[in-house]
């Protein structure tokens, strides 16, 4: 981002990451904390892993690998750097070392490839409201841009958003793979003001647009 930005809450970094599950590593291998807590998504918080849908996706067409350059979501006037991340080494998804960058997982495919292609982000940082702040304003139907190193365009649709107590954060379900080119996008949210944390993660779900 570019401007002057109200200084964060916390004064440092906080990487309130996601760690995998056992069974989670198998598959695939979440982000952080502003002056003013950041948009409230509107779907209603989980508190526990609820159970995947049996229904077979259909296929549909899918990109080669090339790996992520810029992320764009027109709608809440994001667009950003993509760095590669890859493990934390307490096992979690590592976030970008740049704030307003966000941050492709190595370990998951590339976006528009068949697959789950999972990027993380800052929700803030001790400067204010990183590339993830607004994240929370999405809506299904939302449309979003992946520009990727070999000059391809990969376009996406919101199709789904999920808040998640980080005690109950379902990694298999999240970081699994899929039979359709997904992006998965991941960071914090419902700040808690006693404790200075995040209480959860928001994840949106996206899928190529045909």
């Amino acid at each position: 981002m570019t401007g002057l930005r109200p200084r964060g809450r916390r004064g440092v970094y906080t990487a309130a990451a996601t760690a995998f599950t056992t069974s989670a590593l198998a598959l695939l291998a979440t982000a952080m904390t502003g002056p003013q807590p950041p948009p409230v998504p509107l779907p209603r918080v989980h508190t526990a892993p609820t159970a995947h849908s049996t229904a077979v996706q259909p296929q549909g067409a899918v990109l080669s690998r090339s790996e992520p350059v810029v992320l764009s979501i027109p709608r809440i006037g994001l667009r950003t750097e993509v760095d590669e991340v890859t493990r934390a080494a307490d096992g979690s998804v590592a976030l970008p070392e740049d704030p307003d960058h966000a941050g492709w997982y190595t370990g998951s495919v590339t976006p528009g490839e068949r697959g789950n292609a999972i990027t993380v982000g800052h929700v803030d940082s001790e400067d204010g409201p990183a590339a993830f702040y607004d994240l929370g304003t999405l809506r299904r139907g939302f449309p979003l841009t992946v520009t990727r190193r070999d000059g391809s365009t990969a376009r996406f649709t919101v199709t789904g958003i999920d808040v998640w107590a980080k005690n109950a954060f379902p990694s298999q379900r999240v970081y699994g793979p899929t039979t359709t080119a997904t992006l998965t996008l991941i960071t914090c949210t419902g700040w808690d003001s006693t404790h200075h944390t995040y209480r959860s993660n928001l994840v949106i779900t996206a899928e190529l647009t045909p």
